[in-house]
């Protein structure tokens, strides 16, 4: 973990902190950083929800290796078997099974009414499917682990859970809402691992639905766990909440951060409606997660590209089409930004507005943009990470200043 945290500061040069780059409303964060100040005894879960800019990995890790230097590492937290499912995802760890898949995601227009807390699950109708877990040594992030907890549904109470590795397997009913038959094996391990195997017989003829795992290794820390799909949006989320409660109930957040809203400026974008979907999420996070604090970030400073055909003579016979390509602002980046940060104002939630980041730091972001301007490359989302990072630390360390004055206030009434 120091050599990912080293790399990745060694990635950047150093630069003096940005006057764009502080979280807005930070005391809403406060009991957040109260249990990361308490973290050496505890393990202090964090959510990131997200889209495509989250899927991939490489923001929240950044983000999360720097978090977890300074406060522990609890374990890798939320993984799931995307390049099985046929899907990018982290590189850090690889799923391999032997059954064939398909896969249902929170942005697909027929999805069951279930789909777990990663928003996202894999199905089969195979009787006795099997999955393996492999995490890589030289990966991103550290995936030791001492316990496993898996979630998934056989549609049936009959089916047996075997693991050649485990010490011991423990079965839960319901870990989060849904169909009865909904379970969670936690399995156990002697010794610290970087691999499993496991499989489930008696399954029967019905769709069988896998939804991910959590990795612990059972120290104190942080447990950061990254969801992110491609394509999601605020109103995505609310309209299957049964996935919100899924989160809250598996994770149990101490912290929420939300980085939506790149899809919502990429469509038809209503304003009034971008900002009641987001009120709708803090309002389910809140109702089932109060001791929760929430983050907003707001988008990156996406373009739009316009691809221009031009011709151009050869000889006296031939032409050749060339195309150019040029940017744009996206309008309603702008909008949806304008959306997030006044709802975080209005309500007193912590807002992270990354877009006026993205732009006051536009020449470390110079080399870091995807083609398509509308993604970063690995650079340039690892860039973001260490600024959330940045953003979250010097906001924590006005936190700790508040708690010294109101200790030493304290001392002097006595």
């Amino acid at each position: 973990m120091a050599a990912v945290l080293v790399l990745l500061l060694a990635t950047f040069t150093t630069y003096a902190q940005p006057q764009a780059n502080v979280i807005q409303q930070d005391t809403a964060l406060y009991s957040a950083f109260e249990s990361l100040y308490h973290a050496d005894s505890n393990v202090v879960s964090i959510l990131h929800l997200g889209d495509s800019h989250v899927q991939a990995g490489f923001f929240p890790f950044a983000t999360a290796s720097m978090l977890q230097q300074q406060f522990g590492y609890a374990g890798r937290g939320y993984v799931f078997p995307y390049n099985v499912a046929g899907t990018n995802g982290p590189e850090d760890y690889r799923w391999n099974s032997t059954a064939r898949w398909t896969m249902e995601r929170v942005i697909d227009r027929y999805k069951p009414p279930v789909l777990g807390p990663g928003a996202i699950a894999i199905q089969t109708q195979a009787q006795a499917p099997a999955l393996s877990f492999a995490g890589k040594q030289d990966g991103t992030m550290d995936n030791n682990f001492r316990k496993v907890q898996l979630f998934y549904d056989a549609a049936t109470d009959n089916n047996t859970v075997f693991s050649p590795d485990a010490a011991d397997i423990t079965i839960t009913d319901m870990p989060f809402p849904g169909t009865p038959t909904i379970k969670m094996a936690t399995l156990d391990f002697l010794q610290t691992s970087q691999t499993f195997q496991v499989r489930w017989e008696n399954t029967g003829n019905l769709p069988f639905r896998f939804y991910g795992a959590v990795l612990q290794n059972g120290r104190n820390g942080v447990l950061y766990h990254s969801i992110g799909i491609n394509g999601a949006m605020y109103q995505q989320y609310n309209d299957l909440n049964s996935i919100l409660l899924a989160q809250m109930a598996v994770f149990k957040p101490r912290l929420v951060i939300i980085s939506l809203g790149t899809n919502e400026a990429y469509g038809r974008f209503d304003p009034l409606a971008f900002r009641e979907e987001i009120d709708k999420t803090v309002q389910l996070i809140k109702e089932q997660a109060p001791q929760a604090s929430i983050l907003l970030t707001t988008p990156p400073n996406c373009m739009r590209a316009v691809k221009k055909a031009v011709r151009k003579k050869i000889n006296k016979k031939k032409y050749r089409t060339y195309y150019t390509t040029s940017y744009y602002p996206n309008p309603y980046i702008a909008m949806a930004t304008q959306q997030i940060t006044g709802y975080a104002r209005q309500h007193g939630i912590a807002c992270w507005n990354f877009n006026a980041v993205n732009k006051a730091e536009n020449r470390r972001f110079a080399g870091g943009w995807a083609p398509d301007h509308i993604h970063f490359n690995t650079k340039g989302y690892q860039l973001q990470g260490q600024l959330l990072y940045e953003a979250l630390q010097q906001s924590y360390n006005q936190y700790l200043q508040v708690k010294k004055k109101n200790q030493v206030n304290s001392d002097d009434r006595r």
